[in-house]
């Protein structure tokens, strides 16, 4: 089910909050995500699916309706936004998209802006937007799904959804952009919140943590 929170004439970007069935959107992160200066269109998306599904049929929606801006952002339904998270992420993406990230071997295109955030609750733990290193991204996730992208890259390369890669399904994508020779431009003065409580510790063994990490490994970073 689709409902749209916020709309305006010309957005510049579009925010979507995926949603299980039943779930709602915090009044902090409503409130919070008003202290921008940017035009923004607002949706969610709710269903029985896995969080990326639940965004892509926000996306598809959105683009049969009104056409799909520039840049989207997929925002969680419980995080508190820091004054300006969207207006300094679209500010930092919009300065990059069409240059080149380079490294010793290859050139990537940016295609995402990353902001610093904090767990706060049941989990207490901070993430700084540092700068993308491949090498670093090849280890394990550090940067949030909560991130600005390039729509026309996305839409292109396409969202992993498939639940084989369960728990680490936000990393595998980020791999598969990379696959793709994309990756994203940190943004250390955008910041937020995103609280936490064991409702949102993922669940499942260690043992099929390795199962699900191997899959990643396997499909997403050794054919790079």
């Amino acid at each position: 089910m689709i409902k749209i929170i916020k709309k305006v004439k010309n957005p510049k970007v579009l925010i979507v909050t995926p949603l299980w069935a039943g779930q709602q959107i915090s009044k902090e992160t409503k409130k919070t995500l008003k202290r921008n200066d940017i035009q923004f269109d607002w949706i969610s998306s709710s269903g029985r699916y896995n969080i990326p599904t639940n965004l892509e049929n926000g996306l598809d929606w959105y683009d049969k309706k009104f056409k799909l801006p520039e840049y989207y952002m997929m925002i969680d339904n419980d995080i508190i936004a820091g004054r300006h998270l969207i207006d300094r992420l679209y500010e930092k993406l919009s300065k990059v998209v069409g240059t080149n990230f380079i490294n010793l071997i290859d050139s990537y295109a940016y295609a995402y802006a990353y902001a610093s955030f904090q767990f706060k609750g049941t989990v207490n733990a901070n993430f700084p937007a540092i700068e993308f290193d491949i090498k670093r991204l090849w280890q394990g996730n550090y940067i949030s799904s909560n991130s600005m992208f390039f729509t026309e890259a996305v839409r292109a390369v396409g969202l992993v959804k498939d639940n084989k890669y369960k728990r680490l399904l936000d990393w595998a994508f980020l791999l598969k952009l990379l696959k793709a020779g994309y990756v994203g431009i940190p943004c250390p003065e955008a910041s937020f919140i995103a609280v936490s409580n064991s409702n949102d510790i993922s669940a499942g063994s260690a043992k099929d943590y390795k199962i699900k990490y191997q899959r990643v490994v396997n499909d997403f970073i050794k054919p790079i």
